[in-house]
């Protein structure tokens, strides 16, 4: 009984071998060599959890020529894995992508579990070039995407001290701040930018499991002033213009002659009026006399002459009042002539 154990152990492990499988990454022909790199360190990383996975060599030489490259190009498509397996023992398999855009490493990869057609997990990293961290970032991917975890994500949470401000995230707009982004660890290239601001490009790493709060203030490009701090300055200066209008001593004194003359003009025309149809009401029409006294008819004429010596007056004045007015705000319109020099 002592002496199978070994035997049951021995096909044990060509099981396990038989069961899990590592795929070259499918990299373009540029980035062949960083493409090997990122498979021998799955490859390694399958060694250090006694996986005993096949490599790509040994997965090569269980499948033809077509099915292999085949398998390489199904990336993230369980249905074509599985496919491309059909007569294996493999159970779970790795296939990965790499490639870039003007900054980044684009780095995919994929943990397959061939008899489902499922994917367990993967890894989606955009690694700055610049960063200089794409070794370091794949050892961190590897061990837990070969255990089947999924990655482990992070929080990115931008502010700014402008409410408006535009924030870009690797050359993608975001929104205005503040921004909260789950993300996968990494780092990430922030910009913020907004009309009449210097523009800020910070670059901040992002780790599994943790928040990382940016507050990033902007300052004014030397001589403009801020949309927020303008329109309140604009309203004031209204309030201030409306309220601050002081008129002459010409217009006030025309003003008040041309109230006094309207009302002067009001009183006698109505006086003249009220002794004109008094006088009249006296009229005998079969002889023609007025009953009303002399002193009647003189006091009507001196009325009615008052009165329109008074709407005369109260026309001049008006025009007067006027004319004066509109100088009086012109003046006050006017900007007060320049006490230095503006460079």
């Amino acid at each position: 009984m002592i002496s199978a154990v070994p035997a049951l152990l021995s096909m044990l492990a060509i099981s396990a071998a038989e069961n899990f499988a590592v795929v070259d990454v499918d990299a373009a022909d540029a980035m062949m060599g960083l493409g090997a790199q990122v498979t021998r360190q799955l490859v390694e990383g399958a060694e250090a959890q006694k996986l005993d996975a096949l490599t790509p060599d040994q997965l090569r030489a269980k499948l033809t020529p077509e099915k292999y490259t085949a398998l390489k190009k199904c990336r993230d498509n369980p249905a074509c894995v599985a496919q491309a397996l059909t007569g294996t023992a493999i159970t779970r398999v790795i296939t990965g992508s790499l490639s870039r855009d003007e900054k980044h490493y684009l780095l995919k990869l994929w943990h397959h579990d061939v008899k489902s057609s499922t994917i367990v997990c993967d890894v989606d990293r955009s690694v700055l070039i610049a960063a200089r961290r794409f070794q370091k970032d794949v050892e961190q991917a590897v061990p837990p995407l070969l255990r089947g975890e999924r990655e482990a994500r992070g929080t990115l949470i931008i502010d700014a001290n402008v409410p408006t401000a535009q924030i870009s995230v690797n050359g993608e707009f975001i929104g205005t701040p503040p921004v909260t982004m789950t993300v996968k660890p990494g780092k990430y290239e922030v910009k913020i930018e907004k009309n009449k601001y210097l523009p800020v490009s910070r670059l901040f790493t992002v780790e599994a499991n943790q928040t990382t709060t940016e507050k990033i203030k902007l300052l004014l490009i030397p001589g403009q002033t801020a949309d927020e701090e303008l329109a309140p300055k604009l309203v004031a200066k209204k309030a201030d213009e409306a309220a601050g209008v002081s008129l002459s001593i010409p217009t006030w004194v025309l003003g008040g002659v041309t109230i006094a003359a309207g009302l002067s003009a009001s009183i006698f025309g109505i006086l003249a009026g009220r002794a004109e149809a008094s006088l009249r009401g006296g009229l005998d029409e079969m002889t023609g006399v007025y009953q009303g006294t002399r002193a009647q008819a003189l006091e009507q004429n001196r009325n009615a002459l008052i009165a329109n010596v008074s709407f005369i007056a109260l026309g001049v004045a008006a025009v007067a009042t006027a004319v004066f007015l509109i100088l009086d705000l012109v003046s006050h319109a006017e900007p007060a002539p320049a006490t230095g020099t503006t460079p």
